[in-house]
């Protein structure tokens, strides 16, 4: 109907301005949420001294891994000096994601592996925590918040909103990144809660689906953001090995939304941030 309504040449110019669904961002990507974990077999998927060159056929100059096994991670590490910025994951075997927070232990074998440190460098933050509101008053999950703010660490949270706002009544100066951009991704919502939270980060790891919508990226996303610009990050999130084995496609779906954005946005999402806030 508004198509209809336009001159010929004012619709000549309407369509020429569409951002292109085809025009994919080709700068250099830091992933903010990746896994490499024995468990879940991603070693035999791409095996430690491969992580690399995975990374980098993706176009991924940097990434943030969340490993459980320390051998392991070193190995990757030492394999690809300088690209691996090492995540400390609570979990033992998976099953510890549903029951973490009720592990009195857990924080003082966290400590433990905080002092102890990589052979390869310091741990440089902490998680993923899954945590929802029925837990969120989980004594484990305060002394993690205070443990990550002293040891001066971001904490990635999988989490919904009450979760975060726990986080912040623990500590008002934590440094968190919010997977996934929350379990509830509303642009309303998470904007609201940026405004809220100065030291509020978010990864957009699987809303590539979300980004792209019909081919465009739907406009509440868009003003998200370009408004909040400096507080959003990209992430494969490389939770099975099948997602190890298909993240150049990944990668490529995180391009396609990048590439609507402003390139000054675009930079800063796909690098800049992770790297202003990881990559000393």
């Amino acid at each position: 109907m508004f198509a209809r309504s336009l001159p010929f040449a004012a619709l000549l110019i309407f369509l020429v301005c569409l951002p292109s669904a085809a025009s994919a961002y080709e700068g250099p990507l830091f992933d903010a949420h990746l896994h490499y974990n024995p468990a879940h077999a991603h070693a035999q998927a791409v095996a430690p001294d491969r992580v690399g060159s995975a990374l980098a056929g993706a176009g991924i100059a940097r990434a943030v891994i969340l490993a459980r096994d320390d051998a392991l991670i070193e190995a990757a590490m030492r394999a690809a000096p300088g690209v691996i910025v090492p995540f400390l994951d609570v979990y033992r075997p998976p099953a510890d994601k549903d029951g973490w927070m009720h592990d009195a232990e857990l924080p003082e074998r966290m400590r433990m592996r905080l002092d102890a440190g990589l052979e390869t460098g310091d741990w440089r933050g902490i998680g993923e925590l899954h945590l929802f509101a029925d837990d969120r008053h989980s004594p484990v999950f305060e002394a993690l918040v205070v443990m990550a703010h002293e040891h001066g660490l971001p904490l990635m949270i999988h989490g919904d909103p009450a979760v975060i706002d726990r986080a912040y009544e623990i500590e008002p100066e934590a440094v968190i990144l919010w997977a996934h951009a929350g379990t509830f991704p509303y642009p309303a919502l998470i904007g609201d809660y940026l405004h809220r939270y100065p030291t509020l980060h978010a990864d957009l790891s699987m809303r590539s689906e979300r980004l792209l919508g019909d081919g465009f990226m739907p406009m509440e996303w868009l003003d998200l953001l370009i408004e909040h610009a400096d507080r959003f990050m990209v992430g494969v999130d490389t939770f099975s090995a099948t997602r190890w084995q298909e993240i150049e496609e990944h990668a490529g779906e995180i391009r396609a939304w990048l590439g609507q954005l402003p390139s000054d946005v675009a930079a800063r999402i796909a690098f800049g941030n992770a790297e202003r806030l990881f990559g000393g």
